[in-house]
């Protein structure tokens, strides 16, 4: 069970085109492909690497420093990580809460959690390499993880 890298960082925004924007002219990054999600958002990648996500916040809601609120700011870290199995047998021994998905597919495993700061980790895992069976895969919802 181990992190093996960064995968990306996602930032919640009301001003979507002004941060796309930035990022694409002060880093160099370019927008690339995203999934087709609800709301309006980008994917700014380096090279062949998404590493920047922004997501739509709203006016209204609560700034996400409140861990029931998504409003802007850092919303989440997420990392590639291989030993799925591993980690969620560490969470289950630690009493850690924490929801897992299939996405992409049913390409991508992820777990998510936060930090003891209520900082939302996002660890994402190769369906392939890690022998994950997308047939019978159950998503678990362990906690309340907006």
């Amino acid at each position: 069970m181990k992190v093996a890298r960064l995968n990306h960082i996602n930032i919640r925004t009301m001003k979507m085109e002004e941060t796309k924007d930035f990022y694409v002219e002060k880093l160099g990054l370019e927008v690339g492909f995203r999934p087709p999600f609800d709301e309006h958002g980008y994917w700014l990648y380096a090279g062949d690497i998404a590493i920047v996500h922004l997501s739509y916040s709203r006016e209204d809601e609560p700034r996400r420093t409140h861990a029931e609120s998504m409003g802007d700011g850092l919303d989440h870290i997420g990392l590639d990580a291989e030993g799925f199995d591993g980690m969620l047998d560490h969470l289950r021994r630690t009493g850690t809460k924490y929801n897992k998905r299939l996405v992409g597919g049913g390409t991508i495993a992820q777990i998510f959690f936060h930090d003891p700061n209520g900082v939302l980790v996002e660890l994402a895992y190769d369906v392939a390499a890690e022998g994950i069976d997308s047939e019978t895969f159950v998503e678990e919802m362990e906690g309340v993880l907006q």
